[in-house]
């Protein structure tokens, strides 16, 4: 489930405890609770919402005279309508956007926060293309999956700037490009990767779920200077 349908069944359930908390059964909390759920069912004929739930909803109310329903059925559609039309938001977007004002204050001026959702196809592209630059030279002791690697492929591509190999990316880049890059952590499951042009800086975000597990990207930052000023750039 999305935040919306999760706002909205509990939107549902506080306006019907409201409105009918002496007359409601057990029984009839449950019947609200899966007709809601119900509505969120629906058939999508090119990109256009076909309420399937909702309909199966209408005519089983309608057929048992069950008027204490309507209100879910209402909620119901809303709900599946704003899912369907609203671009998705997720907890793990709310917590990315929850520590933005954090990253960001460090900063004269943001110009972009970009979100990166677990399943987006930047993940299968960087980590493409760090296999690719592997191949180049096989010698490399640079890990491909670390964050920093990751991240200058982003910006560099961003910036349509090829790449050569890993051990360039990692060594001669900075000097050959002219920029300053830094990789800290603040703890051990979130990196933060930064580099600074003389035009304009970039930070991204890294996060993993435990210790063992890849770093993904979650948000990039481009901002125009830090605010106690920029560092030396080569």
């Amino acid at each position: 489930m999305t935040i919306l349908i999760w706002i909205g069944l509990l939107a549902l359930l506080l306006v019907s405890y409201l409105d009918q908390r002496k007359a409601m059964t057990v029984r009839m909390w449950l019947m609200i609770v899966a007709l809601y759920c119900l509505c969120n069912f629906y058939v999508n004929i090119s990109k256009v919402l076909i309420p399937v739930g909702f309909i199966i909803g209408l005519s089983y109310m309608n057929k048992k005279k069950h008027g204490f329903l309507l209100k879910a059925l209402l909620f119901g559609l809303v709900t599946v309508t704003a899912n369907f039309y609203l671009p998705t938001l997720s907890f793990h977007e709310l917590r990315v956007h929850a520590k933005a004002d954090q990253y960001a204050s460090q900063f004269n001026e943001v110009r972009s926060i970009t979100t990166v959702t677990a399943n987006s196809e930047i993940h299968e592209l960087l980590k493409k293309e760090a296999e690719r630059l592997k191949t180049v030279n096989l010698a490399s002791k640079i890990d491909i999956k670390d964050p920093h690697v990751l991240f200058q492929i982003w910006v560099l591509t961003h910036r349509n700037q090829a790449n050569k190999d890993l051990d360039w990316l990692w060594y001669e880049a900075p000097l050959q490009l002219h920029y300053y890059w830094q990789s800290s952590r603040s703890d051990e499951k979130t990196s933060v990767e930064t580099m600074i042009f003389a035009d304009v800086g970039y930070m991204g975000l890294f996060h993993r779920d435990h210790m063992d597990g890849e770093f993904k990207l979650q948000a990039i930052y481009e901002f125009d200077r830090l605010k106690n000023g920029n560092p030396s750039i080569p």
